[in-house]
């Protein structure tokens, strides 16, 4: 967080009375200083003074202005404004964040380790006909007709909170990632841009080739290649970004076919190391080896935020989760609400993260006007938006600029680098060299889920998918059964015991 002094008057150092030193309260003009020999003596005395082995001491042994001279100034932590959304995403029209990087900077590292919460939503419903008799009064007399009209029927709705799944930051932390260079997105403009260098260069093959920045010379690097994204690198981030959100891979991981630069990047080196190899994929071909250092780092995006004038700017940090295989895990619980559904109708089922965003936003009227969702519907209604709000935000050189370049991610599974492992080794010499270890901390130790990497052998922590769905599996295909319909999360498994008891006393489901 952000500190704001309160400082004390500060004493000179001529204000301090000295032992054997002339008076202050006499005229300036008429007091003689005191020799060089006479103040040598004074500071002696004054120092003789001081315990040199203990700090606290020190100000304790001066008295009055004296030990004032001394002191720190006092300070308090920055509490920044901000609010929570319905959605549990953080808000801000904090004046000082729009302002003061450091301040952005240390806002941002404060909320990026509160974990976001994981929700999975089953719905599904279907149409009905059904027939009614109206009457009217027509020509003086009432006439009666029969009306054929459809009924949309919800038959389960409910969702299943999945937040305790997330690994906690003290096992695995939340790891800060910043868009690759190659990476369409928005990063101060109102259109997706890149940074990173055109292709002007061809190989034998006809190929496009980056120049490489390393033997490009001084000028090359400090270039800024900042450029609005092509249509095809539009295309491919996005559907990227679709894959990974899919297989459940981190922003970090290189996937089959995507270019260098494309993958997020991670500014600290031993996080970067730590990270390297923990991917939890089935698939041989992801690739987290060789995890990316970011050009700019967090604190320089924040000063570059800060810096802009734009009125309707904002800066967005997404929060992230991996290590599952979203995918196989929606077909495998839509598989389950079929299976147990009398209609034909397809259910509708999807995770959704709450609490993954954080939007700084200026501290100015018209900002916070439309951070008001009534408001800002208001303005729809009446067509403020579109006919005046829209155009100034899209063409006025002061209105509208987006950051979407920073995030944090949580691991649901992943491996972690075992340190007794040795490099080179993989996981049946690890078990044979350690088996001794292994019994005496219980049978299941042997049970792990090891693989090798080239720092040694990692173990997985968390919970698979797999694992998740064989615990919660039952537990959904009762509530489709039942027709379940809340907005209440249910927060814990109800086993194999079907659910037809919940409600009566004394009925306690095994878990």
């Amino acid at each position: 967080m952000i500190t704001s002094s309160t400082s004390k008057t500060a004493v000179l150092p001529e204000q301090i009375q000295l032992p054997g030193s002339p008076s202050n309260s006499s005229d300036n003009s008429l007091a003689t200083p005191p020799s060089f020999e006479q103040s040598q003596a004074s500071i002696h005395a004054l120092l003789e003074r001081i315990p040199h082995d203990d700090d606290d001491a020190v100000v304790h042994s001066l008295k009055g202005n004296e030990a004032d001279a001394l002191l720190p100034p006092d300070f308090s932590e920055y509490e920044a404004e901000y609010f929570t959304g319905s959605d549990g995403n953080i808000i801000s029209h904090d004046k000082h964040l729009n302002e003061d990087g450091e301040a952005l900077y240390r806002f941002l590292l404060a909320q990026a380790s509160r974990r976001p919460s994981l929700f999975l939503r089953c719905k599904a419903n279907h149409e009905e006909w059904r027939t009614r008799q109206i009457t009217r009064y027509e020509d003086g007399k009432n006439v009666t007709s029969t009306e054929t009209y459809s009924e949309t029927i919800v038959d389960f709705d409910f969702i299943i909170d999945a937040s305790d799944a997330i690994l906690p930051v003290s096992q695995t932390g939340a790891p800060i990632w910043l868009a690759g260079g190659r990476n369409a997105t928005y990063r101060g403009g109102r259109q997706l841009e890149v940074d990173s260098v055109p292709t002007m260069v061809t190989d034998v093959e006809g190929h496009p080739v980056s120049i490489n920045l390393e033997v490009g010379g001084s000028w090359v690097k400090k270039r800024s290649w900042r450029r609005k994204a092509t249509k095809s690198e539009v295309e491919a981030s996005t559907a990227w970004k679709k894959r990974r959100e899919d297989c459940g891979y981190a922003p970090w991981v290189l996937m089959p076919g995507m270019l260098h630069g494309t993958e997020a990047c991670v500014e600290s080196e031993d996080v970067r190391f730590q990270l390297q190899h923990s991917v939890n994929s089935t698939s041989g071909e992801v690739d987290d080896s060789h995890i990316l250092p970011p050009v700019k780092t967090l604190r320089d995006w924040a000063d570059e935020y800060c810096g802009n004038q734009k009125l309707l700017k904002e800066f967005t940090f997404e929060k992230v989760v991996y290590g599952w295989n979203f995918a196989a895990l929606r077909q495998a619980v839509e598989s389950t609400c079929r299976s147990n559904y009398a209609y034909q109708s397809q259910p509708l089922v999807s995770f959704n993260l709450e609490g993954s965003m954080i939007s700084i936003r200026p501290n100015n009227w018209s900002s916070r006007m439309l951070s008001n969702k009534w408001i800002l519907a208001l303005l729809w209604i009446t067509l403020i938006y579109p006919l005046f709000i829209w155009p100034f935000k899209r063409f006025a050189t002061r209105g509208d600029g987006e950051w979407r370049v920073a995030g944090s991610a949580f691991a649901l599974a992943r491996y972690q680098h075992l340190p007794n492992s040795m490099p080179g080794e993989d996981v049946d010499q690890y078990r044979q060299r350690t088996s001794t270890t292994l019994l005496d901390a219980g049978p299941s130790s042997d049970f792990k889920l090891l693989k090798a990497t080239p720092k040694g052998v990692a173990e997985l922590v968390g919970q698979r998918e797999g694992q998740w769905f064989a615990r919660w599996e039952d537990t959904i295909a009762g509530l489709v059964r039942q027709r379940y319909v809340s907005s209440v999360p249910v927060e814990r498994p109800f086993g194999s015991v079907r659910t037809a008891g919940i409600g009566l006393d004394e009925y306690y489901p095994r878990i």
